[in-house]
């Protein structure tokens, strides 16, 4: 008891320490992101610009993640169509961003996708987001890009200033349109760590002191002469440390440090293109969707109904100047084609039927820098899409059926000399019905609020063993999922309910698992219902709510399956999931408060005790004194009880980040955080913080398109500190490490 209180009293003492301190540093140290705090087991990805029909080239790409990601978990990789950009993201614990500069982002139809690449280098794709860039002044040519769904999706350059033959005047009445534009762009780099100091010594970093050089280029022209257009980019990128090369991964010390990892080269000629370079093909949601790689795509209109496309592709996505076409393997490739008919002329996608057909080859290769094929494989197919709807748009229909052939050749590698049995080659089918109905659109409730509340239904079946090489679609499974979404002026409201499950043919000794989800979403302003609408209260809060309540379990016990030996391997789990948020605006400051809880209650035989139950307050603080001082607080506490264990775990976040823009020329930011983990019994013991602060200087040149130059120096020091202890072994293992970094980039044109 004595031991216990003295370690309540010494907590308590030493959480007081670190308000006081962080209070103290509000006034002192500055920092660029908010440290959010955990939340629930699974961690999500959100998009900034999912509500947009389309974005800018020069938009900021935004990620929100549900919760932080734990260092165990591993890293996360972000990439755009088929480009990594995980290296240009900015990053906090709770938020992705990347700017696109200097090189703006492809105009057209791509893919943002997010993977979590764990520790052993497995990967595995989190989310994925369409994204459509429309330039400010869209071309013909990248209209056509974007018109035939069952087309291929590219990834054409944005013209950049471009300057017309005849001086920047129009062209004469009765002449064809002619310009041309060449846009280059060259980023020249300099970082270097010029001291480090580190314990133990087994926390030695590969080089406590180093200086690399960086380079990133870009080349992009367009020229326009009448109908016929003309676009490329060719993206190049190099450092000095061998291990940074873009191809490491693949060719070791062989790889070349300046080496090309982007090019498109496109024709158009009206509505019909070629392209030859990195893009994506495909619109087949279960065939071919949207797969990204370097090939060959052809594309044209044949009337106002019909459209054609075809597309000849590497197995996986590649960089570097070799294999320019992507085709250099007649094994490892992907052709496939579509054409589509639109059954209504003056009303294009008002009742659209789409054929496709693949057939593709995979070697057991991976992506430049995703391991994800172990297996020779093989698979040829056809499938058929039907789009419709109304002409008010209310009811929209996306429906479709596949029939695909799948096999694995033999592998001498994988074999390893041995005598086995062949795979049987499998013809399976696969279908998927979305459909939507707006019951209510745009609906006057008063002269100033309306309603839409739309239904919706979506139905997906998968054969067993079904495969395409190029689509990821998961076999032996049905789903059907009911929705309800409704906007009642500024009040969302989301009702879902999804039946899943699997072992469709209903073998006895295999497993059949039931997945039942129900959810509930609603969000709002208060100040939309309460009080005055027209001079809104600042201490009324925006409000949200979310439930989710997720039922997996076994149809039956398996016959002859192994698991009547135990009976606690047969899944039956419930797990809740509750989250409440609020948030306020006063003037300068924010305010918000965020509450979590979630469990997972195993009712399985012999497992009703292995519940956990993880509850998360947290509160958050941010404050704009001048429009040059950005300043931010927040704290957390999470409890996790694990029942079986009779144990539980309390974490204590805090975390204190600012940015000042000292000059339009200078930047100062800071960021301080501070963890402390620890169960109730007072058996182990964790605290760890960090800090980090950076300054920044910017000066160039700009006196015209090829006489401009901009550099920006930096900074940056960066302190860790983690001490984990246990009390019952008597264990205490001490880490730490401090930083000096600096950089300077040059940007030309």
């Amino acid at each position: 008891m004595i031991y216990a209180t003295t370690h309540r009293k010494t907590f308590r003492r030493r959480r007081a320490v670190w308000l006081a301190a962080l209070l103290s540093l509000s006034l002192l140290a500055p920092a660029p992101q908010l440290i959010a705090q955990s939340t629930a087991d699974e961690l999500k990805v959100t998009a900034g610009f999912a509500d947009k029909a389309s974005v800018a080239p020069d938009e900021k790409i935004e990620l929100q993640l549900s919760r932080a990601l734990k260092p165990a978990e591993g890293a996360l990789a972000i990439l755009i169509g088929a480009t990594d950009v995980t290296s240009l993201c900015a990053a906090s614990e709770t938020a992705l961003s990347y700017t696109p500069a200097p090189a703006p982002l492809p105009v057209g139809e791509t893919t943002v996708t997010v993977y979590l690449v764990k520790p052993d280098n497995d990967w595995r794709e989190l989310a994925s987001f369409p994204l459509r860039v429309e330039a400010k002044q869209q071309t013909d040519a990248t209209q056509a890009a974007t018109t035939p769904p069952a087309a291929a999706t590219a990834e054409p350059p944005q013209a950049g200033e471009a300057q017309a033959q005849n001086g920047g005047q129009p062209a004469a009445s009765g002449e064809p349109e002619r310009k041309f534009a060449f846009v280059p762009s060259l980023v020249i780099g300099v970082k270097s760590q010029f001291a480090e100091n580190h314990f133990p010594d087994t926390n030695r970093p590969e080089r406590p002191t180093f200086a690399d050089g960086t380079l990133q280029s870009s080349i992009k022209t367009e020229m326009t002469t009448g109908v016929f257009k003309s676009q490329t980019q060719f993206d190049f990128v190099g450092s000095t440390f061998q291990k940074e090369a873009l191809r490491f991964g693949e060719l070791g010390n062989r790889a070349p440090q300046v080496d090309l990892s982007n090019y498109l080269m496109q024709i158009a000629e009206g509505r019909g293109r070629f392209l030859s370079g990195h893009s994506s093909f495909g619109s087949n949601r279960q065939l071919i969707n949207n797969f990204a790689s370097r090939g060959l795509v052809l594309s044209f209109p044949l009337g106002k109904r019909n459209d054609f496309s075809f597309a000849a592709m590497n197995g996986t996505s590649i960089v570097g100047f070799g294999n320019f076409f992507g085709l250099n393997n007649h094994d490892h490739q992907i052709f496939s084609g579509a054409w589509g008919f639109e059954f209504l002329k003056e009303r294009p996608g008002g009742l659209r039927l789409e054929t496709s057909f693949l057939d593709g080859r995979l070697l057991p290769r991976n992506n430049f820098n995703q391991a994800n094929i172990n297996d020779a494989e093989k698979s040829t197919g056809v499938g058929l899409r039907l789009v419709a709807t109304d002409k008010a748009e209310r009811l929209k229909l996306d429906s479709g059926f596949t029939r695909s052939r799948f096999t694995n050749p033999p592998d001498p590698l994988l074999n390893q000399g041995q005598k086995i049995v062949p795979v049987q080659e499998t013809t399976r089918n696969a279908r998927y019905v979305d459909l939507s109905y707006d019951i209510l659109k745009d609906f006057a409730l008063t002269k100033s609020k309306k309603a839409t509340l739309t239904a919706a239904y979506h139905h997906e079946q998968v054969d067993p063993l079904f495969r395409s090489v190029a689509a990821q679609t998961l076999a032996d499974r049905i789903q059907n999922q009911w929705e309800i979404n409704a906007v009642i002026d500024q009040l969302n409201i989301n009702l879902t309910h999804q039946r899943f499950n699997d072992n469709l043919a209903d073998v006895p000794s295999i497993l059949k698992s039931n997945t039942r989800r129900s959810a509930f979403a609603a969000s709002a302003p208060l100040s939309a219902f309460i009080g005055d609408a027209a001079n809104p209260s600042p201490f009324l809060p925006r409000v949200a709510f979310t439930y989710d309540r997720v039922h997996q379990f076994a149809a039956a016990i398996p016959v002859n399956g192994g698991f009547e030996v135990d009976l606690s391997t047969v899944p039956n789990q419930l797990s809740l999931n509750q989250t409440f948020t609020a948030e306020w605006q006063i003037k300068t400051a924010r305010v918000g408060y965020r509450f979590n809880r979630s469990s997972q209650d195993n009712r399985q035989t012999g497992r009703e005790l292995a519940d956990l139950y993880n509850t998360v307050n947290g509160f958050t603080f941010g404050i704009t004194p001048v429009t040059t001082l950005e300043l931010n607080f927040d704290v957390s506490a999470e409890d996790a009880e694990n029942r079986e264990a009779k144990r539980v775990d309390r974490t204590w976040r805090f975390g204190f980040n600012a940015n000042w823009q000292m000059t339009k020329s200078m930047s100062l930011t800071s960021a301080l955080s501070a963890l402390n983990a620890y169960d109730l019994g007072r058996t182990t013991d964790n605290f760890n913080t960090e800090f980090n602060a950076q300054w920044a200087y910017s000066f160039g040149v700009d006196k015209s398109r090829f006489r401009k130059v901009k550099s920006q120096f930096f900074i940056r020091f960066a302190n860790f500190f983690a001490r984990n202890r246990d009390l019952k072994f008597e264990t205490n293992n001490l880490t730490k490490s401090w930083t000096f970094n600096t950089g300077l980039t040059f940007t030309f044109f």
